[in-house]
């Protein structure tokens, strides 16, 4: 007897309208499979934290997330703060989708249904900004960060050319910053134009900012890039799709439990593709291992 009670929260706004396109034939394939859930659209940025918790509390099993990263990561925050425990699952309807390129959940969201259906589960870690947020793929700082708003802001492209599209622009106008950095032993201060703090490997829709990054090593990954000329910006900027950047000397890499940043300047910052306020001038970023219960392939 199947136990399972799903709880379908769907970001109709998702993927610039792509969610709210699709939205209609993935509800019919849901009954035509007569599979039993619940459904809440969400309206307000960060609802589905709450939504998430209260469809836990109310019973549910499985808390299916349809949008992009944004909504994945409330879901997943949401999961956290609630007393029992439920398994995610990801209806992929976003603009960049990096989170499912780290566990095998088809980009097709038929294909993710039937995964969903299926008995594919495993634990995953998550990162943890202070005591604030949990992250499924990374904390970006910096050019990733704009790149991140600019996206969100476009109605011409969706998908992975919006995100080179905005890439190739900020790389003529964006300025560095200064942080210092801090892990087990270490200290390390630099002017940047992106850091990021990885869980996966991926962000910005395919990007390989922390290639070495596993979400299930206990660890986050800290990509630093330091400035370069500007031209010399675009010329770098296949290597961080490819994720070949790390050999440059201008590339700083740790893999670390936990590690502190701090900067004098004000920092534009993303989780997980979706605009973020960091919680100070100084905060510390930790690994949380097999935190989140997810439905995956691989």
């Amino acid at each position: 007897m199947d136990t399972r009670k799903y709880f379908l929260i769907v970001n109709l706004i998702a993927g610039q309208g792509r969610c709210k396109e699709i939205f209609p034939k993935v509800r019919e394939s849901l009954d035509r499979r007569k599979v039993d859930y619940d459904l809440h659209y969400t309206n307000e940025p960060l609802e589905a934290v709450d939504v998430a918790k209260m469809g836990i509390e109310a019973g549910f099993t499985h808390i299916i997330a349809m949008g992009g990263d944004g909504t994945v990561n409330e879901v997943a925050n949401g999961i956290l703060s609630a007393a029992g425990d439920a398994v995610l699952g990801v209806i992929p309807a976003g603009t960049g989708n990096d989170f499912i390129r780290m566990l095998g959940i088809p980009a097709d969201p038929f294909a993710a249904i039937d995964l969903i259906l299926s008995e594919h589960e495993r634990w995953i870690d998550l990162g943890r900004i202070a005591d604030d947020r949990y992250f499924v793929n990374g904390l970006g700082i910096g050019i990733d960060a704009q790149v991140a708003r600019d996206v969100l802001a476009m109605e011409r492209f969706r998908g992975t050319a919006a995100y080179l599209y905005s890439a190739v622009k900020e790389v003529f106008r964006f300025k560095a910053f200064p942080v210092k950095l801090s892990g087990k032993g270490w200290e390390e201060s630099y002017e940047l134009i992106s850091l990021g703090l990885a869980n996966g490997k991926y962000c910005g829709g395919g990007f390989k900012l922390a290639p070495r990054a596993d979400i299930t090593d206990g660890l986050v990954d800290v990509a630093a890039i330091e400035d370069f000329p500007k031209l010399e910006r675009l010329i770098r900027l296949p290597q961080a799709r490819k994720g070949t950047h790390l050999k440059l000397a201008k590339v700083h890499y740790w893999q670390e439990e936990a590690v502190t940043v701090s900067s004098p300047a004000r920092l534009v910052a993303h989780i997980d593709g979706e605009p973020y306020r960091l919680p100070g001038k100084e905060f510390t970023v930790r690994a949380v291992p097999r935190a989140l219960h997810v439905i995956a392939r691989a």
